[in-house]
């Protein structure tokens, strides 16, 4: 389309602030558009932690955090490694706490590495052993400690960059106080039985259960039949109602048998996977992404992937902002 005239129309629309949409030069595509995979490499990241620990003093630091960085969505306000979500890799040594605060953001975090670990939620300890996941939904007290005797690493997650767009991030230091009655963890045990009397049984917005122990997952897993490509996929539920770990951020564990590649995927949600145990590959738009243990890569919005593990499987834990977009009605999907 010809540039517009500088005429008295184009002069008065200038000055009331409005354009006219007709004469755009760049028209809307019929689907949405979506940055590259990103992936990054736990043999990169795991010589830092060492030195971020020379490098810092929990007094000052209160995270020592080692924040993943998309250059696709470079945002001066922080990081994030897709749309709504961001990722971090934090160090505790022995002995070392980081001090008790909420925030609206729901955070996970998954152990890499290390044991006697723990998070206080709400009052309530988990303990922190390699595997677990321990969630700290929005607007839940919550503090870490170390009593071992090595490092203890894991990975954070958080949908800041969400609550960021939307205006309503708000962090609250301590200290905690006025916890909600939960009931204990043993009390959603036993499959298919909900607890319907006691102390919390009215549960809050949120999970009563905090802590997914390792060993759970794997026994659920194997407990599993295999879909048609060979894979298990294994949600992370509140036990009170069936939902989503966490009220917005959704998170999976996927088992995939060695040799098959999975049922081509897309979905308007955004996701990125932690490759827990294995080697393999992931075909994610035009980008293919060869993993091993420990990387991080990114599943962006509308991408259609497949996974492949090598011979002797893998387990990918996948975590994504899906629960957003069915909330909104903005969620569509698209298999095979």
């Amino acid at each position: 389309m010809n540039a517009p005239a500088e005429d008295d129309f184009h002069r008065l629309m200038a000055d009331a602030g409005v354009k006219p949409l007709w004469e755009r030069t760049v028209h809307n595509p019929r689907e949405p558009q979506s940055e590259p995979a990103r992936a990054w490499r736990w043999t990169e990241i795991e010589p830092l932690l060492d030195m971020a620990v020379d490098a810092t003093d929990m007094e000052v630091a209160e995270r020592r955090v080692l924040s993943l960085h998309n250059p696709d969505l470079a945002n001066p306000s922080g990081n994030c490694v897709t749309t709504n979500l961001n990722v971090g890799i934090q160090v505790l040594m022995p002995g070392e706490t980081a001090r008790v605060h909420r925030h609206t953001a729901n955070a996970l975090r998954f152990v890499l590495e290390g044991g006697d670990g723990a998070t206080t939620v709400d009052g309530k300890p988990c303990p922190m052993n390699k595997g677990d996941l321990i969630v700290t939904p929005g607007g839940t007290w919550h503090e870490h400690t170390h009593s071992g005797d090595a490092r203890i690493v894991w990975m954070d997650a958080l949908d800041v960059p969400f609550h960021r767009a939307m205006h309503t991030q708000f962090f609250d230091p301590g200290p905690a106080g006025n916890f909600p009655a939960l009931p204990p963890d043993a009390a959603y045990a036993h499959g298919g039985l909900v607890p319907q009397s006691g102390p919390g049984v009215v549960a809050p917005r949120y999970s009563p259960q905090f802590r997914y122990g390792w060993e759970d997952v794997c026994a659920a897993l194997d407990a599993m039949q295999a879909a048609e490509d060979g894979s298990k996929t294994l949600r992370y539920v509140d036990p009170a109602t069936g939902g989503p770990a966490m009220n917005i951020f959704d998170v999976y564990m996927v088992e995939l048998a060695g040799g098959e590649t999975t049922v081509p995927f897309r979905t308007t949600a955004n996701a990125f996977c932690l490759v827990v145990d294995g080697t393999g590959e992931s075909s994610i738009g035009d980008d293919r992404i060869r993993w091993a243990r420990y990387d991080i890569f990114t599943l962006p919005h509308w991408n259609r992937y497949t996974h492949r593990a090598d011979e002797n499987g893998a387990k990918l834990f996948f975590a994504t902002d899906r629960e957003i977009m069915r909330r909104l009605d903005l969620l569509r999907e698209e298999r095979g």
